[in-house]
């Protein structure tokens, strides 16, 4: 009997703790953890009322934000009535078809390893009266992981007002499939849980690759066959009787092993260019240096977003070369793919960049200002724009506190 398939692109490796969601950067960041400015950004108000209808933190009324209001909503009741499921992969692929119809781009299902339940909440659902803090139980057999993808050309204006209003946009609109899933199911008769932006209990990165959305790349982030990285996750979490998928293998570990892009790209240093995987809580993979990315993202005052933008999985769907790419990456056998993956890699560069960016105007927005402009009220300092700015080049890297290594591993 054969082994189920496994990720390629992380392994196990040793004891997995479960993680209390306290520990996770944004509420980190949220208490000052990564320092008084980094805080003072996080719940300071903004001069742009997008930045303040999709984050209920630094709205003027926190009822002005959407997310507020479904955060606050108690989890529904299950009905009594309990409708059969006889063929659980029918009721799988049904279920999928349904997900879609509620707004998901992507659905997978897998088993609920409690491994990627968080241990205690960051954030109350005041509307089922939890505290922030509280223990979380969740004890559901299965996953099934949604991925909501995000607009290729206002991903590629970042770091600008657009990319971001379209960004928390997207945060926002991956609670309505999550929320109304679960509704859903519960009124099949069986128990279920959404989660998706800000309200979270899991962890949906791991399932969502257990579930085969994609594989883990190098900048730490899903990537998606189709949609590249520029995906919002949520998960539903629940008991009814389905059939679950299997790990996908889009050549991720050979292209994120000699690509670095994201690397080339990042402004912060905060990816690696070191073939050496690292070890943490008993999981083998590239570490991200989270302090000095989310420090980045205060420092420019937009989401960066060029780990998203740089991939050469990030394209526009449905066009032949992505296409065509993908086929060819995905039939050739493991030990070749280096072979492939150089010359795609230097054809990503040749025709859309070694840093893409696309300049767009959008209302009052410009997503490609003037050199020397700045919109962090009172700096007189002269900036170039991100996208203008030299590559990063291999060199020292700065340790993370939040996400130190346990050892470094050779790749082998």
């Amino acid at each position: 009997m054969n082994a189920a398939p496994v990720p390629r692109t992380f392994r196990i490796v040793g004891e997995m703790q479960r993680v209390d969601e306290r520990e996770t950067p944004h509420p980190m960041m949220a208490r000052g953890d990564f320092g008084e400015r980094a805080q003072r950004w996080r719940h300071g108000r903004s001069g742009d009322a997008f930045v303040r209808i999709f984050n209920a933190g630094r709205a003027t009324d926190p009822w002005n934000a959407m997310a507020h209001l479904f955060v606050q909503a108690p989890e529904g009741k299950v009905n009594p009535v309990v409708t059969p499921v006889g063929d659980p992969a029918k009721m799988s692929q049904q279920i999928k078809e349904i997900a879609r119809f509620f707004g998901a781009d992507a659905v997978g299902i897998t088993h609920l390893d409690q491994a990627y339940v968080y241990t205690h909440r960051a954030h109350a659902w005041r509307g089922d009266g939890t505290k922030d803090g509280n223990p979380i139980t969740l004890n559901h057999k299965y996953a099934i992981c949604m991925g909501l993808a995000g607009d290729n050309d206002r991903y590629m204006a970042a770091p600008s007002h657009i990319a971001d209003a379209h960004y928390s946009m997207g945060n926002t609109l991956s609670m309505i499939p999550a929320f109304m899933l679960a509704g859903y199911i519960r009124e099949m008769g069986y128990p279920a849980r959404w989660h998706a932006y800000n309200s979270m209990d899991v962890n949906p990165l791991p399932l969502a690759i257990m579930a085969g959305l994609g594989e883990l790349g190098r900048h730490g982030m899903l990537i998606h066959e189709e949609y590249g990285s520029r995906m919002h996750l949520m998960v539903v979490t629940t008991d009814l009787p389905l059939a679950v998928d299997e790990p996908v293998d889009l050549a991720v570990e050979e292209f994120c092993r000699y690509c670095k892009k994201c690397a080339r790209t990042c402004p912060s240093r905060s990816i690696t260019f070191s073939d050496v995987k690292d070890v943490y809580n008993g999981v083998e993979k590239w570490r991200i240096n989270v302090d000095s990315c989310y420090m980045n993202r205060v420092a420019v005052n937009h989401n960066c977003l060029y780990c998203t933008t740089s991939c050469c999985y990030n394209k526009k769907p449905g066009v032949w070369y992505h296409t065509l790419a993908m086929g060819l990456l995905k039939k050739t056998p493991l030990r070749l793919r280096p072979l492939v993956v150089r010359p795609l890699v230097w054809m990503d560069d040749l025709f859309w960049g070694k840093r893409p960016h696309v300049g767009m105007k959008w209302l009052d927005y410009d997503s490609d200002p003037p050199d020397g402009t700045c919109d962090v009220p009172g700096c007189v300092a002269l900036h170039r724009p991100q996208h203008k700015k030299r590559l990063q080049r291999p060199g020292p890297e700065a340790p993370s506190r939040l996400y130190p290594s346990d050892r470094p591993v050779s790749v082998s």
